[in-house]
């Protein structure tokens, strides 16, 4: 009977801290996820990644953000408006590195702490940063136009922003191209992303210069702009495309052929690390690496069906 009261009692008390730790994960306040555009079906899956760590650690996600990526002013009085609410953190993807140095510095001042994904700012100020190492991928994706046009040809370059961290995406891709003496590439143009003006910025490229053999997309919007104009000159079985950013977007233009090559991200991972990154901070744990690269993936059609690629992927069925 003794050994029965104090199982009881054993189990309880299990009960009780269960409980009291589930509670307590429950309300851990609002993390606030601020993309570059609301526009770009990217962030979802950034979203997605957050949200699952989140539900882990007890936050909610809120996501609000300028609706295109020319909207630098906007992201920035948003940033600092957030910040005055008092939010259990910020996960904020720069417009622009310099421009959100100082609400970045605004936001920390006030206990807010913020970690960088996708693209950082110029500074040391943030607890975390989790992006993509761009050079990298644009350099890769340079050397698979090489691969494509037989080392040789001219080959445009559009890119998201001059003043982004994702800018070091197209000059990678230039840096990579300058290794190949009969391959030239056309001075960077900057899209905001936006892929109306990327197809008209194709369609005077294609203007302009009848023996162009292939583009360089930074982002989807602008690759899905890029295939627009291709396929309205009837060159999309002749021209090369190489893109980042294998969203749903993107991939019936890969699929079918439009598109030749993708240098994938993983936003996924960049969201679930970044609320966690932001946890530790409101914590005050040490975080030993504090600015993570996350290796970009190539993607062809060799490897589409690969169990690597697979999990890349930017479907909707991930969510």
């Amino acid at each position: 009977m003794k050994a029965i009261k104090f199982l009881s009692i054993c189990l309880l008390l299990t009960l009780s801290f269960g409980t009291g730790a589930r509670a307590q994960n429950k309300d851990q306040g609002t993390i606030v996820f601020i993309p570059k555009s609301t526009s770009a079906t990217f962030y979802l899956f950034l979203v997605k990644g957050a949200k699952d760590r989140a539900k882990e650690l007890g936050y909610t996600i809120d996501y609000q953000g300028p609706a295109t990526e020319s909207e630098v002013a906007s992201q920035v009085d948003l940033v600092r408006n957030i910040a005055r609410s008092k939010p259990a953190g910020i996960l904020l993807a720069a417009l622009d590195s310099k421009g959100l140095i100082p609400p970045v510095q605004d936001a920390i001042k006030d206990g807010v702490p913020v970690v960088m994904v996708d693209s950082g700012i110029d500074s040391n100020l943030p607890a975390a940063s989790v992006t993509t190492n761009n050079y990298d991928g644009g350099y890769k994706a340079g050397v698979e136009m090489a691969k494509l046009l037989g080392e040789k040809g001219l080959v445009g370059n559009l890119g998201i922003q001059a003043g982004s961290v994702s800018a070091q995406r197209s000059i990678g891709f230039n840096d990579a191209i300058a290794k190949y003496p009969n391959m030239k590439v056309l001075p960077i143009q900057w899209t905001n992303a936006d892929a109306a003006a990327s197809m008209n910025i194709a369609s005077d490229l294609l203007n302009g210069n009848p023996n162009i053999a292939g583009f360089f997309s930074a982002c989807a919007p602008t690759a899905v702009g890029v295939a627009q104009a291709v396929k309205a000159k009837g060159l999309d079985k002749k021209l090369k495309i190489v893109t980042f950013d294998p969203s749903p977007e993107v991939l019936p233009l890969f699929e079918t052929g439009v598109i030749q090559c993708i240098i994938a991200q993983d936003p996924y991972q960049m969201g679930y690390q970044g609320v966690g990154y932001i946890d530790d901070a409101r914590k005050n744990k040490a975080i030993p690496n504090r600015k993570v690269e996350l290796p970009p993936v190539v993607i062809t059609p060799e490897n589409y069906n690969s169990a690597e690629v697979k999990k890349l992927l930017q479907t909707p069925d991930k969510f």
